[in-house]
């Protein structure tokens, strides 16, 4: 296990009052009601303590946090409300690509004008948009038969954009969207690849329908249109052709996010149980007393510590420069599995208590299935923790 230091402990903790005095009070009116203005209230409230920036260097306005600190705040958000943790954290993902590219004038074109907003009292966020109705895990893959809809045509001056996004979070929110389109729809997705910023007031674009989603709805997902929308040359985000190597750039620091999103609901869900088992008394005495209830308790317990394990673990390699993308699969695969486990035990420790909305712990179970599928399924994540396990074993060329 990592060793925390000071920092990184002041930050946890710093995480934690946050979520206790402005996420948890809330976590059940945006589940039932996510356009309530509590969430606007919440956003202005992150942006203003530098949550939305965290891990940004404090010159584009950030936090500084290093990527172990960011995983801990993760954490904490989440077991408060993962749908809120993502609200607060698509953002960076959004900006991921544009700082990934290691383009200083498209970091100043588009993502410091973003962050001065945030202590304004009117923060802008965005969001990442690759998802389209026939496009998915096979765009994260590179699979030799992905195509990309979305379609960015050569122009004098730039590129015209036309397509539809899906399941975009914070789409509707968004004041920037980064974008990945196919500069031939026929071709190879792994060459054929652009990432464009798209300010979310040019002319063409707009947002379709928000889903109604099954948990985590407190962060939006929408569907994005894109219609004859034009964008000048420097609104490509690397070169032409690059948008898929620099998905997979984005991947490799963004599935630690979601493996610790995923242990802040194991975590909770293990919260949750064990104190219903103290306090419940049945037979005459706590039902944590009975061997049944031990037993499951003491699964939830290895499943939260090892999942804890496997993100600080892939957060550390990150902090040290060199994000592993098996390491990435690894915690976000392991840590999502644990959450929905805990969450099936937990409603099962307690009963018809459990399985009422009053409660929170089956929000729990709706919250964490999602975390099986974002950020490429634990099917897709499976295969690249092979990939990264069989690259590992082929002899270095000499």
């Amino acid at each position: 296990m990592t060793q925390l230091t000071s920092e990184q402990r002041e930050a946890q903790e710093w995480g934690r009052e946050f979520a206790t005095r402005f996420i948890a009070p809330i976590a059940l009116e945006l589940d039932r009601d996510p356009d309530s203005p509590a969430r606007d209230a919440l956003i202005k409230e992150a942006a203003g303590v530098g949550l939305l920036g965290m891990a940004l260097p404090a010159e584009l306005g950030g936090q500084g946090l290093d990527a172990v600190s960011t995983m801990l705040v993760s954490e904490e958000l989440a077991a408060a409300c993962s749908g809120c943790a993502v609200l607060i954290g698509a953002t960076a993902l959004g900006l991921s690509p544009i700082l990934l590219s290691f383009d200083f004038e498209a970091i100043q074109r588009f993502v410091v004008p973003l962050t001065a907003s945030w202590p304004t009292g009117e923060p802008q966020l965005s969001a990442l948009a690759a998802t389209e109705p026939e496009m998915g895990s096979d765009f994260i893959g590179g699979h030799p038969g992905a195509r990309a809809r979305t379609r960015a045509e050569r122009v004098d001056g730039g590129f015209v954009v036309n397509g539809t996004k899906i399941f975009i979070s914070n789409g509707s929110l968004a004041s920037l969207v980064t974008v990945f389109a196919s500069l031939d729809p026929s071709g190879p997705i792994r060459e054929n690849c652009i990432c464009l910023a798209v300010p979310t007031d040019t002319d063409g674009f707009s947002v379709g329908q928000v889903f109604d989603k099954m948990g985590q709805r407190a962060c939006p997902a929408a569907e994005l249109v894109f219609d004859d929308v034009f964008l000048p040359e420097e609104n490509c985000i690397g070169q032409p052709g690059s948008g898929w190597l620099i998905n997979r750039a984005v991947m490799s620091v963004s599935r630690t996010p979601v493996g610790a999103i995923a242990l802040g609901i194991a975590r909770a869900a293990y919260d949750h149980a064990l104190d219903y088992a103290e306090a419940r008394i049945q037979g005459g005495r706590p039902i944590v007393g009975h061997q049944a209830m031990q037993l499951m308790l003491a699964d939830m317990a290895t499943r939260v510590e090892a999942a804890r394990g496997l993100v600080l673990e892939s957060a550390h390699s990150t902090q040290m420069g060199q994000p592993s993308l098996k390491l990435a699969s690894m915690a976000k695969t392991f840590a999502s599995d644990a959450a929905v486990a805990n969450a099936l035990d937990a409603i099962q420790i307690m009963g018809g208590h459990g399985y009422m909305r009053d409660h929170g712990v089956e929000k729990l179970l709706r919250d964490a299935k999602l975390t099986q599928i974002y950020e490429g399924t634990n099917q897709i994540n499976r295969f690249e923790i092979v990939e990264g396990i069989l690259s590992e074993r082929c002899p270095k060329a000499d």
